[in-house]
């Protein structure tokens, strides 16, 4: 049973760099499997359902998230600094569903975290190229680092009915607003359709839509520090996704500059 965090993530001090190495190096480690088992009219905005729990803060492993617990050792709780070609290097648990294919509500990980890349507070430097208004209330970010390379995060919509963890909520606002202060008004939704929100497969992946039919994206080509939590998802074509399909996911604070 998940138990809600009392405290911000984002107020969390940096970990020592020696614990940092630590983490990061687990984090690169392959993991043992946690389960015993391996264009149409537009919609509503609406929330998700994939992973939507580990999106958003109730899942069971939340408590987890920001302690720095790995294997036996308490590194202590604390923000974790890196870099985008960092992130796009952690490799995905073995015993998650394969990269292009969806996690069904019956998945060990619709309700957990791979750990320690979903259970760490990140907190990196970046580019952020263009956004969008996602059907499931994301705002969807593409963050690009230094070398050109590229990864998703995203702000959910900072509503009770999305964000059930206050806590989370809270923060997730407080980074919406500043999204939007820098956009200079809320992105709308424009373009998308019942087919963008259709569970990946191989056969969608293999058809995806060229980049000029993609639902609109807004400019915004602006350098930014995020702090967020990781999460991996699955690979559908989504714009700027990384190789493992590895995000910020929620980006909890976004400061530009």
């Amino acid at each position: 049973m998940s138990t809600t965090p009392t405290h911000s993530l984002t107020s969390l001090k940096p970990l020592p760099a020696e614990k940092v190495a630590k983490l990061k190096a687990a984090a690169m480690q392959p993991r043992q499997p946690a389960t015993d088992a391996a264009a149409g009219a537009p919609m509503a905005i609406s929330p998700g359902v994939e992973r939507w729990p580990v999106k958003t803060g109730t899942d069971a492993d939340v408590a987890k998230v920001g302690v720095n617990a790995i294997n036996g050792e308490n590194l202590g709780a604390g923000i974790v600094d890196t870099t985008v070609e960092e992130l796009v290097k952690l490799p995905r648990a073995n015993d998650m569903p394969p990269l292009r294919s969806s996690f069904t509500k019956n998945s060990f990980y619709q309700n957990h975290r791979d750990a320690p890349p979903e259970t760490t507070v990140w907190r990196l430097k970046a580019l952020v190229v263009e956004a969008r208004l996602e059907q499931d209330g994301d705002y969807h970010l593409v963050l690009r680092g230094t070398t050109g390379q590229e990864m998703i995060g995203e702000i959910p919509n900072p509503d009770p009915a999305f964000v059930k963890n206050p806590v989370w909520l809270a923060d997730i606002k407080v980074a919406r607003d500043a999204m939007n202060k820098k956009l200079g008004a809320p992105l709308k939704a424009v373009g998308f359709a019942e087919a963008d929100m259709a569970p990946p497969t191989e056969e969608r992946f293999a058809n995806k839509r060229k980049p000029n039919d993609a639902p609109a994206m807004t400019q915004v080509n602006a350098q930014a520090t995020i702090i967020g939590v990781g999460f991996f998802d699955s690979d559908h074509g989504q714009t700027g996704v990384a190789p493992t399909a590895i995000e910020i996911h929620p980006i909890l604070s976004i400061v530009f500059g």
